[in-house]
């Protein structure tokens, strides 16, 4: 077996594995904004003295599929942002975490 042989079989081996470590991950929270109703379960956080922008839903400048594409977006310049969610308590300990 020569080196380029081996090395492309750890490659595809390792390839492999990370498919299935994919495969097997767990989602605990995912949010895609399909349509407006995000609005009912997003928390605008509010300060004193601050002064909030919106956000809104757009696909913004560059897009592939603008509906598909639609996510939150900054409206103003020169404010501050702020959004919350609940959502179900997990446990990340001897675990690794990924936020996206």
């Amino acid at each position: 077996m020569g080196v380029l042989e081996l090395v492309f079989k750890m490659k595809y081996s390792l390839f492999i594995c990370a498919l299935a470590a994919l495969a097997t991950a767990e989602v605990y929270f995912e949010e895609k904004f399909n349509d407006d109703s995000w609005e009912k379960n997003w928390i605008y956080s509010k300060h004193p003295g601050k002064e909030f922008g919106k956000f809104v839903r757009t696909a913004g400048k560059f897009y592939n599929d603008e509906e598909a594409d639609k996510g939150l977006q900054t409206s103003e310049d020169a404010r501050f942002y702020a959004l919350s969610r609940k959502f179900k308590p997990f446990a990340t300990e001897g675990r690794t975490w990924l936020c996206n």
